[in-house]
């Protein structure tokens, strides 16, 4: 070692401060571009490594068109094999850590500096002090202050090579760029394979779409694609086409049950370009395969699902004047699709389905959609704007359901409500007497009868004036109304106190009649409907004639002649069949044969 400074000597070396810090930056500087080097140099290397691992199992997979089995167990390979590289080639440079001390070592080695330059970063260090002699600590680190300036901190990395490591690795992105950019369809196969899709490596003849039972199915990851079928019904199949277009294209269908195979021919349409198939019924799970050319699908699974079975529930609610009659009624059964209700009512409409969860349910009425709303498992009709609020006469609907599946029935779903007609009143009336005085009372019988209730009966009076009639100011008479209908606290009869019958006087000198007058009577009456107008029944008229007392004598002799010539008629016919009734003395003065009675007739 060189001889020390007679300075060094005098001032202890933990009192000089760091005269090694410009050395010690250059060491620092030296040390974290070597780290960035090897850094570079496992980023490089695990590049490459990624980059020959794509392009091996690009190729192991075009070669072999491997399953989706295949595939995953060549990810696995891959990725074992990318791991073991990265644990032999690109660990070791990111493992290394450098020091100041280790590259101080690499200096001497590089300078032929024995050990000065190591002694004097370790003498500069705090725990120095109690190491010896300062004086000779001092002289080592004055030594190396001095000359150490001159001294070249090697950066170069041995094996690093990283400017070859990236040449190579941006020769190899840059082919691999250039390839997907010049055949794109192999590089989308290639990733959609390789995330374990379904899609092939491009053929000659490209099936560019698929459609089953109206629903496009996606090629990328047919396999994990099903399609719904409803049960029993056609299967429609559409491929579309590109590329080289074939003459022939078949569809495959393979029960996923017993595993029988079912081969369709399907027919071109649109020049080549697309061709269709239709299976007449479907009964069982089936795969599907296309084939078309040197092109083919991946199986698609076609599920059979039930179609709804829909269910009905018709519910009326009677109006509050026919609660006594619906009372009696009983209810609609379970399932039925017509039901009769009296008019006026309000029919409540549940829909629901026993073997699948519906997602939408309407109703239609002439052609008018009532959206229903969701109650649990049921679907019922709410709100007073519908057509079920207020039945006032017959209404023929359809229900239109959508299940889990966006299936409908295979019928459409309908039903009728009829009405149960609320009758017009039956009135009657027989007039006795046909004849009358002007101011005379003759007596009307009259019933009046109905299956709810009665709101209102009356007699209507209406005079017709003789043709010789004066236009005598206050002569002519307005008709009269008579009502009929007893007192009652809700304002109607009820059907329990009908029929109601009776016998009334006739007001005939409210009329200011004359003799040759006639009076046209009238039964009206109106049945009870609640808040609604009632039905109004008017009976057949009966006409009274007006006389004097003259006149009506004359019509009451006539009528007892009329009655004495009967009798004369019925007496001629039992003695033409066995003689004369006994105690009758026919044809002898003094007999017991009596003058018709006289008198006013009954």
């Amino acid at each position: 070692m060189t001889a020390v400074s007679t300075t060094a000597r005098r001032t202890p070396a933990s009192r000089q401060g760091p005269r090694l810090a410009a050395l010690r930056e250059r060491i620092g500087v030296v040390r974290h571009r070597r780290a960035s080097t090897r850094r570079v140099a496992a980023a490089a290397t695990a590049g490459l490594t990624l980059l020959a691992a794509v392009i091996v199992a690009f190729l192991l997979d075009w070669l072999l068109g491997l399953s989706r089995g295949g595939r995953v167990v060549l990810l696995l390979a891959v990725a074992g094999g990318v791991a073991w590289a990265w644990w032999r080639f690109v660990r070791p440079w990111l493992a290394v850590r450098e020091s100041d001390l280790d590259l101080a070592m690499i200096v001497e080695r590089e300078h032929g500096v024995d050990s000065d330059l190591v002694a004097a970063l370790q003498f500069e260090s705090a725990d120095a002090a109690t190491w010896g002699s300062t004086d000779l600590q001092g002289a080592v680190i004055d030594y190396v202050a001095e000359y150490g300036g001159d001294w070249q901190v090697p950066q170069h990395v041995a094996g690093a090579a990283v400017r070859s490591r990236l040449a190579w690795l941006a020769a190899g992105v840059a082919a691999v760029l250039l390839a997907a950019a010049v055949r794109p369809d192999f590089a989308e196969a290639f990733v959609n394979r390789m995330l374990l899709g379904t899609m092939h490596y491009p053929t000659r003849t490209r099936i560019k779409s698929l459609v089953i039972g109206g629903t496009e199915v996606d090629l990328t990851y047919a396999t994990r694609t099903f399609v719904r079928s409803p049960l029993g019904q056609p299967l429609e199949f559409r491929v579309g086409l590109g590329g080289v277009l074939p003459e022939a294209a078949s569809l495959r269908l393979v029960d996923a049950g017993a595993g029988q195979e079912t081969l369709i021919d399907l027919v071109a349409a649109d020049e080549g370009r697309t061709f269709a198939g239709r299976l007449p019924r479907l009964l069982d799970t089936v795969r599907a395969e296309v084939f078309a050319g040197d092109a083919w699908t991946e199986p698609v699974e076609v599920r059979v699902v039930p179609l709804p079975i829909v269910e009905l529930a018709l519910a009326a609610e009677t109006p509050d004047y026919a609660r006594k009659v619906a009372a009696d009624e009983p209810p609609a059964a379970p399932g039925t699709r017509q039901i009769t209700v009296v008019e006026g009512s309000r029919v409540s409409l549940g829909v629901s389905s026993p073997n699948k969860r519906l997602q939408a349910a309407t109703l239609v009425v002439a052609g008018q959609h009532y959206p229903l709303q969701r109650a649990g498992d049921a679907w019922t009709l709410a709100g007073d704007g519908s057509p079920l609020a207020n039945v006032r006469g017959p209404v023929q609907f359809e229900v239109e359901v959508k299940d889990e599946d966006g299936l409908a029935p295979e019928a459409p779903v309908s039903g009728s409500i009829r009405i149960r007609p609320d009758a017009a009143p039956q009135v009657a009336t027989e007039l006795p007497a046909r004849l009358a005085l002007p101011n005379g009372k003759p007596r009307l019988e009259w019933r009046v009868a109905d299956d709810l209730g009665i709101r209102a009966a009356e007699l209507v009076l209406e005079p017709l004036r003789a043709a010789a009639v004066d236009a005598v100011e206050g002569n002519v008479a307005e008709p009269v109304i008579v009502p009929l209908l007893p007192a009652a606290a809700e304002g109607y009869v009820g059907r329990d106190r009908l029929p109601l019958s009776g016998s009334t006087p006739l007001p005939l000198a409210a009329l200011k009649l004359r003799k040759g007058d006639q009076v046209k009577i009238s039964l009206r009456a109106t049945d009870y409907r609640g808040e609604h107008e009632g039905r109004t029944a008017v009976s057949d008229p009966v006409m009274l004639d007006v006389t004097d007392e003259p006149g009506l004598l004359a019509a009451i002799s006539e009528s007892d002649q009329l009655s004495a010539r009967q009798i004369d008629a019925i007496l001629e016919r039992q003695l033409q069949v066995g003689g004369a009734p006994a105690g009758l003395d026919v044809g002898r003065p003094g007999g017991n044969a009596q003058p018709p009675r006289q008198g006013p007739a009954p």
